[in-house]
């Protein structure tokens, strides 16, 4: 009875951390919750820029801060996706299209063709 209550909880807790953890992968794929990372990270930079600015460290406030900010903005472009016309975005509620015959995606940029 022991051995069946045990394994009882441990199952319980095993599928209940399971659940969290694709309602978290859920939400992150929703462009407005990327959008809200993305903010966060942006603001969390900045306290961490400011806190070493205040203790003195310039050099590497700004060179940290341009890292931050430059992982942020990266990891945000990854939220692009691919369809059969072409690369595409939403931003503001809206759908940005990037065909393939005009533009080319890599790491986190568009690239304009000639």
């Amino acid at each position: 009875m022991r051995n069946i209550l045990k394994y009882g909880i441990i199952s319980f807790v095993m599928a209940f951390g399971l659940i969290l953890v694709n309602v978290d992968t859920a939400a992150a794929q929703n462009r407005r919750y990327a959008n809200r990372e993305y903010r966060r990270d942006v603001r969390e930079a900045r306290r961490d820029y400011e806190r070493r600015m205040r203790n003195g460290d310039y050099r590497k406030a700004e060179r940290e801060y341009r890292e931050d900010l430059r992982d942020a903005r990266r990891e945000r472009a990854q939220n692009v996706r691919r369809d059969r016309y072409g690369w595409y975005y939403m931003h503001n509620g809206r759908r940005y299209n990037r065909p393939f015959s005009l533009w080319s995606y890599r790491n986190g940029y568009f690239y304009r063709r000639n």
